[in-house]
């Protein structure tokens, strides 16, 4: 067998900061910005960003950068590699990698760009779908691990809720947790109810589909170019997965707003999905997770077991944003219902 594509350079640390690293590509800065973990370099040969990761994620990132190359998914800042062909200095605990610095265009259209992305997602997700095979009883212990963890938060919530209204005068959040309970406890019936149909639909299915999940999808790592075309600029935390492994996040934060009618979110959601049409299991599944009032089950427990973390207005006020992104995804999930039920 050759020598693998990827491989990682380890170099001795200096005095002079990463000068070890530079010298690796043949450069020279004149000038340098730092930006967190990112240093924009400044050379006779154009500007470039050089780039560290932890060293237990940057080999699995490199040959994840390579694999997303060779399945014909070209739409990423490229990585370069050093003098001696590798794409990767080892140094210390770190990897670094050198890509040229990108700017983008100066188009605050948000809503054009987020819908490129979703297509470039969706060109992502088509492009490196495979299907693998799946050990049933895995699937069925995933079920099961699920749906006891939602029950017993459920138990939980209904203790909390019964403490709530021995209160002779109820505080401001437990007033709020009052009468926001019903809304929670019919997103876990939902939650569940759409977990039981994937695991009925895929009982006797033995491959499932994945793909290269981007993994962190959001706009600050992604720019248009001065033609329009969309460039993922961060695929550190890429994977295999599947594909609500990258809309279910993408979604939630999309809704995480004031309340409103989530029309240009479903919209969006349409779109990626003429690009790349989700499999009814996919959807199920979707539903579920997306559903799933987790974050509102952390904010009642964690008030309820006296954590001194937030006050009570902070309390309240958290629990009354963490509602109004569950009312917006309830919107989400109905029209999306509705469309799929029309042809989506």
């Amino acid at each position: 067998m050759g020598q693998p594509y990827f491989l990682t350079k380890r170099v001795k640390r200096v005095e002079q900061p990463f000068s070890d690293v530079w010298k690796q590509y043949d450069l020279q800065p004149k000038y340098m910005e730092t930006f967190g973990r990112i240093q924009k370099l400044y050379t006779d040969q154009g500007n470039f960003a050089l780039k560290r990761i932890p060293a237990t994620r940057g080999m699995y990132f490199l040959h994840s950068m390579q694999r997303l190359y060779q399945s014909g998914y070209h739409h990423f800042v490229p990585v370069y590699p050093a003098r001696d062909g590798r794409y990767g200095i080892l140094e210390g605990p770190h990897i670094y990698y050198l890509m040229p610095w990108v700017e983008g265009s100066n188009d605050r259209d948000t809503i054009l760009k987020e819908k490129q992305m979703l297509r470039e997602t969706a060109r992502l997700h088509l492009l490196s779908s495979k299907e693998i095979e799946v050990d049933s009883q895995e699937r069925l212990k995933h079920y099961e691990q699920m749906k006891q963890m939602w029950e017993r938060q459920e138990e939980q919530l209904e203790q909390y809720i019964t403490l709530a209204e021995k209160e002779t005068y109820m505080s401001p959040f437990s007033l709020q947790y009052a009468l926001y309970y019903h809304d929670i406890t019919m997103a876990y019936v939902y939650a569940k109810e759409k977990l039981k149909e994937w695991m009925e639909e895929t009982k006797e299915h033995k491959k499932v589909r994945t793909v290269q999940v981007h993994g962190n999808l959001a706009l600050d790592h992604f720019i248009l170019d001065r033609q329009g075309m969309g460039y993922f600029i961060n695929l550190e935390q890429s994977r295999p997965a599947t594909p609500i492994h990258d809309l279910v996040p993408y979604v939630t934060r999309s809704l995480t707003t004031f309340p409103k009618k989530a029309d240009a979110e479903i919209d969006q959601f349409t779109f990626y999905m003429e690009h790349f049409p989700l499999k009814n299991e996919e959807k199920l599944l979707f539903h579920s997770y997306l559903a799933y009032p987790g974050a509102m089950y952390e904010t009642v427990s964690t008030y309820f077991t006296r954590s001194k973390r937030y006050s009570e207005h902070q309390f309240t006020k958290k629990l009354q944003r963490q509602h109004w992104q569950l009312k917006n995804i309830e919107y989400f999930l109905i029209q999306s219902n509705s469309k799929n039920n029309e042809g989506l």
